[in-house]
């Protein structure tokens, strides 16, 4: 993997300093809200922008009548983690229209904001890198991409097309993404789950395979995929709420810039 270039110096410092130095003390299942959440909230941001660039008359790249979305591995980074932890990226990956970074259809603030979007990281434990890894080859790409294609050629007004493109392409795709990365994570040798016997007057509730559990988790590949798997399920969690980028005056704003 080459080196990945950070768009702009004053925002990677700000981002340093607001997720490194300043420590978050949140639990896993809080950061894993948090971070279904913000990558929530950045793809609601990016399918706006989608509208400035199918926009006529808009300076930048001339866009073609039927373009060819995808979406690549990450290019832009604002910064590296350290220790334990990875800079995992918010948005499932590098936008490509007709072969193009997306920001090269635009010029100016709107350029340069849509370009910070794909350099966005979160400094979080490498598992989570992980269980994103495995919603994004599963689905959670695919998604992203049908999603700003739907809006590119979308003839609508802005907020509805951005809305339901979010609502009725990248929420299902991407949580089709997420149960497939689970099941194919469950595939492989996993924790046991937890056998209670059977209440005899003496016991209640007593755990029968504790010490096979115990010493599964201290298997560092078992525990890690028990980790995952957790994760995977909170990142489902993020979806019950709504992105406020999605709200009618955050999609005009966006296209006043």
């Amino acid at each position: 993997m080459g080196k990945r270039s950070s768009p702009d110096p004053v925002v990677e410092q700000a981002e340093f300093f607001r997720l490194v130095e300043v420590e978050r003390f949140q639990s896993d299942p809080d950061l894993a809200i948090w971070h279904g959440r913000s990558r929530n909230a950045r793809v609601a941001k990016v399918l706006a922008f989608m509208v400035l660039i199918r926009a006529p008359g808009r300076p930048g790249r001339p866009l073609s009548a039927a373009p060819m979305v995808v979406c690549k591995g990450a290019s832009q980074q604002f910064f590296s983690a350290t220790g334990d932890d990875q800079a995992a990226h918010l948005l499932p990956g590098q936008l490509l229209i007709d072969n193009a970074e997306p920001w090269l259809y635009l010029q100016g603030e709107p350029a340069r904001l849509l370009q910070n979007e794909f350099a966005y990281v979160e400094p979080i434990h490498a598992n989570f890198n992980r269980a994103d890894w495995w919603a994004e080859r599963s689905g959670m790409v695919e998604a992203f991409a049908d999603a700003c294609r739907a809006v590119l050629t979308g003839t609508g007004a802005p907020e509805r097309d951005v809305a339901d493109a979010y609502a009725r392409i990248w929420t299902p795709g991407a949580l089709v993404g997420i149960a497939a990365g689970e099941a194919a994570l469950r595939a492989k040798p996993q924790v046991p789950d937890l056998v209670f016997e059977e209440p005899d007057g003496t016991n209640h509730n007593m755990i029968a395979n504790l010490e096979e559990r115990g010493a599964a988790m201290n298997e560092k590949g078992l525990r890690n995929r028990f980790e995952q798997l957790s994760m995977l399920d909170y990142y489902r969690a993020s979806f019950d709420e709504t992105p406020r980028e999605l709200e009618p005056q955050a999609i005009r704003m966006l296209l006043e810039l």
